[in-house]
């Protein structure tokens, strides 16, 4: 075929014509140059005609270079493929989601490789099947029945389930890894100090969305936490956003027990939080799941947060009295969620302190070491103590039980006066709207004096009337005098109402946690205070949302006393409202809410760089960069397999056909 087109350079088919001039002698200098010319382009043409020919037959001859992993590609018949589909995937480039596009990269994947790989589908829930290989077929089905999961991976355990897998099913010593993933920094984990093995090679695709902006609730706390009904509370949402574009007048909306009792707008700066009050009131007693929605697109997942308020929850008080008077049960005998029982010192039924929150102890002249026992134990499991002291007191038996020194005042003087109460001590907070230097205050009697604590009223001399430390897990309220009209009008006085009630509130030091985080692994519920559980027991949760109540699942759990140890069972579970009850009888124990963990909502990622310059001293680690998804299975055997030249062959032979065109076009002899 070459040899055409010499045939037709060397035998000149056009027959020459004679033209007859008078005198050439003028025209034998052009001639000669004219000759040369001719003769130097003619040649140029052959080279332009033979070099198309030969590159447009090599071309057709598909030509290839061989890769130094060609042997290592071809002969390989397990490849371990992890796609990371954790809501950070959720990210969009080109108007496709990161992870639709992680699926078509490892779908290509899928075709680089001989029909008989086998193939092992990683993603971060980590199932059961995920640790045997398929053929190509099967292992396209289970990336198609692929969807997001809450549960994020860190690469050093996507490397170890990697590994373990391959070791389980080959003898290979060089195996082939892809890493499909965004690479976000929180969730990554140190990439630089991964322990890669030299043996293996490793295919890593960062994905990166074209714009990153989020807007997320960070997190929820009550302005009051002993949510009381028909009362105005605050709740304070932080809502976070990350990214390179703020956002303005976003609507947050918050919803209880199903229905929008509160809202606002926020406008936030890249990267920046707020703190948002939104105001609210409940009129019926309970646990009472709620909501808090923020519009934010196409990060969908974390627009929601979810929480449960306990509205008046119940407050178990003991009263332990030497004497008869009702002071005690007038306090608390006002609000259905004080549950108060009173013993007389001889005959306490020491069980009931179990299950107490306040325990107070009036008029006690001695302890002994049954009751001893018992507030020990209490102490130990946290609420209140709170200690009204009898005219005539033993004093070593209360040394011993709050661990500081009592001492009796045998000549005690006339009644003093006390200090109005300090506005700048927190436990007053919310207690008084203004506290007036010359207010009415209660006069009483001490019998007992000690040293240490923090005082919480005083009397004129400055000497502490009531005092409160930390004993144990609990907090100990103690007095200076008796209740007894004989000693003290505190009990009259307006002040004994709203410091009794802050001490029976605040004995909830530990309230209930508003929400859980999938991020932790374990968490401890509590179960009905003054009921008995048994080995047998045993609780389930159901998803609260009436379209999706027939979801129910019993997670690995354990009883210790009155709470209940859980492990959060992430993967099979989405954030929402819960509620926990008992399996034999459906009897509800409460609600639990359920949140994805916030590192998900913070997107910073590795580029595609920082990988390159991560393992840049690793020959068998490759990231590749910005090739187009459809085009990947050809770019890898192009690096790994073979790189075929038909390409440039035909471009070749383009470029003399055009050289020849232009010449016979423009060069004129």
């Amino acid at each position: 075929m070459i040899a055409v087109p010499i045939i037709i350079h060397l035998f000149n088919f056009q027959r020459p014509k004679k033209v007859f001039f008078t005198n050439i002698q003028f025209l034998r200098d052009v001639k000669a140059v004219s000759n040369s010319r001719n003769r130097l382009k003619n040649l140029l043409v052959l080279a332009a005609r033979c070099l198309f020919i030969i590159a447009l037959c090599m071309a057709f001859a598909q030509p290839f270079l061989p890769s130094k992993l060609a042997d290592s590609v071809a002969n390989s018949n397990y490849i371990s493929v992890y796609v990371d589909n954790s809501f950070s995937m959720q990210n969009e480039r080109d108007g496709k989601k990161l992870f639709d596009a992680a699926v078509d990269y490892a779908g290509q994947a899928l075709k680089a490789f001989p029909k008989n790989a086998q193939f092992a589908v990683l993603n971060n829930s980590f199932e059961a099947d995920q640790n045997f290989f398929f053929e190509a077929g099967k292992a396209a089905d289970l990336l198609a029945k692929m969807d997001f999961s809450n549960t994020g991976r860190d690469f050093k355990s996507v490397y170890g389930r990697q590994l373990s897998t391959l070791g389980a099913n080959t003898s290979e010593k060089r195996n082939h890894l892809f890493w499909i993933s965004d690479f976000q920094k929180y969730s990554s984990g140190d990439l630089a100090t991964l322990d890669l093995d030299s043996t293996n090679n490793f295919y890593l695709i960062p994905l990166a969305p074209n714009d990153v902006s989020n807007l997320y609730i960070d997190s929820v706390w009550l302005d009051n936490p002993f949510v009381k009904i028909n009362e105005n509370n605050i709740l304070h949402v932080k809502v976070s956003h990350f990214g390179s574009q703020g956002v303005t007048d976003k609507i947050v909306k918050l919803f209880i027990d199903g229905k929008q009792v509160s809202g606002s707008t926020v406008s936030l700066e890249p990267g920046a939080s707020e703190v948002l009050q939104l105001n609210f009131a409940v009129s019926t007693p309970g646990q009472k799941p709620c909501r808090i929605n923020v519009d934010d697109y196409p990060v969908i997942f974390d627009n929601d947060y979810f929480f449960t308020i306990s509205v008046a929850p119940e407050i178990r008080i003991v009263h332990i009295s030497g004497d008869n008077d009702n002071f005690i049960s007038s306090v608390y005998g006002n609000e259905p969620f004080f549950k108060m029982e009173k013993y007389s010192i001889a005959a306490v039924d020491y069980n009931k302190l179990n299950t107490a929150n306040v325990v107070v102890l009036q008029s006690v002249r001695e302890v002994d070491s049954g009751l001893m026992v018992a507030l020990r134990n209490f102490l130990a499991r946290g609420g209140a103590l709170v200690v009204f002291p009898p005219a005539q007191i033993n004093p070593e038996g209360y040394t011993s039980l709050l661990g500081i020194k009592i001492n009796p005042i045998t000549a005690a003087p006339s009644r003093l006066a006390l200090n109005p109460p300090d506005s700048r001590n927190p436990f007053f907070n919310g207690v008084f709207e203004k506290i007036a230097p010359n207010m009415n205050v209660p006069e009483a009697v001490p019998v007992i004096s000690w040293s240490g604590g923090s005082s919480l009223l005083n009397f004129r001399n400055d000497q502490p009337f009531l005092s409160t430390f930390g004993l144990l897990n609990s907090t100990v309220y103690l007095n200076a005098s008796p209740l007894s009209d004989a000693y003290s009008n505190f009990a009259k006085h307006a002040l004994f109402v709203p410091v009794m009630y802050k001490i029976a509130i605040s004995s909830r030091k530990n309230p209930d946690r508003l929400a859980f985080s999938f991020s932790e692994p374990v968490i401890t519920l509590p179960l009905n205070e003054g009921e008995t559980y048994g080995r047998n027991d045993i609780f389930k949760l159901t998803y609260a949302d009436s379209a999706n109540a027939n979801l129910e699942l019993i997670p690995p759990q354990r009883l210790s006393g009155n709470q209940l140890v859980i492990e959060i069972p992430k993967a099979n579970l989405v954030a929402g409202n819960y509620t926990l009850a008992r399996r034999r009888d459906n009897q509800p124990m409460g609600q639990v809410a359920f949140n994805y963990d916030k590192s998900e909502s913070r997107f910073a990622a590795y580029s595609a760089a920082e990988l390159k310059a991560l393992f840049a001293g690793r020959k068998n680690v490759q990231v590749f960069e910005g090739t187009a998804a459809d085009r990947f299975a050809s770019e890898f055997s192009a690096k790994n397999i073979a790189l075929p030249l038909w390409r440039y062959l035909l471009v070749a032979a383009l470029f003399f056909l055009l050289a020849e065109v232009v010449m016979l076009r423009f060069w004129r002899s």
